[in-house]
């Protein structure tokens, strides 16, 4: 599960991928809104935004702050380092 951008740049193309279907449990639920609010308060700063997605292969949720000019990842929790060494450990 992806969750898209959420600003005046990228609403309208992503928010068909941001709602959570029923059958998420209400943690994911709360995440979502509070990634929503978090990209309209403009709080990570200009040009930057907030992303929520669980990583494929661990199915564990990944927070990416990212250039929305460039759409490089600024930074990542857990890192990438972390999550290959749970999917190893799996």
């Amino acid at each position: 599960m992806e969750i898209g951008p959420i600003n005046s740049v990228g609403a309208s193309a992503q928010l068909s991928n941001i709602t959570p279907s029923a059958n998420n449990d209400v943690p994911v639920r709360q995440m979502v809104a509070a990634v929503r609010e978090i990209n309209k308060a403009e709080l990570m700063g200009q040009n930057r935004e907030l992303n929520f997605t669980r990583d494929p292969q661990t199915r564990q949720p990944v927070i990416q702050i990212l250039d929305q000019s460039t759409g490089d990842v600024i930074d990542q929790l857990p890192p990438e380092s972390l999550l290959l060494l749970a999917q190893q450990l799996k």
